[in-house]
């Protein structure tokens, strides 16, 4: 499991609500909630979520029941510790704002990184932004094919005429 974890999209949702829920939940009563996707896509959410060992699900008179890992508990708790805003209160807020995704953490993730990047560049054009341009290396030309045995046959000729008069 990642020490980092996302704080958008579907599986960040899915996580507050299992968190709520210490006695886990059955997709069934995951949608129920109001999560916005189908259950062909939580089940994929939470299929994932299993691989990742952030959820585990235990089967209960034919029902499976998710809920969440030890680890990913502990985790989600140092993350709060961390004055994080919780994960519920952040969905909320980023669900208002348009992306062109709404189940996808791609997106919403991208968009921090950007904002990331765009701080980064300020960082380095507050250091004087200067970069070091090198000059180019001269590339050798090209030959033909023609211009590679006609070189080759001069130099053979030459070779031969020099041994010839060696003689």
């Amino acid at each position: 499991m990642t020490a980092k974890i996302q704080r958008h999209g579907r599986a960040a949702a899915i996580r507050a609500l299992l968190r709520d829920r210490p006695a886990g939940a059955t997709a069934e009563q995951l949608l129920a909630t109001g999560i916005d996707c189908t259950l062909k896509q939580l089940n994929n959410s939470l299929g994932a979520m299993f691989d990742a060992d952030q959820v585990r699900a235990s089967t209960t008179t034919g029902n499976k029941v998710w809920f969440l890992t030890t680890a990913m508990r502990k985790l989600m708790r140092v993350v709060e510790d961390q004055a994080v805003p919780p994960v519920a209160a952040t969905a909320r807020l980023e669900r208002s704002t348009p992306t062109g995704s709404n189940n996808s953490t791609t997106v919403l993730h991208k968009d921090q990184e950007r904002q990331e990047l765009a701080q980064l560049l300020a960082d380095f054009r507050k250091r004087g932004g200067a970069i070091e341009v090198l000059g180019t290396t001269a590339i050798r030309p090209s030959l033909t094919r023609r211009q590679i045995n006609e070189a080759t046959g001069e130099a053979r000729n030459k070779r031969s005429e020099a041994n010839g008069a060696a003689a």
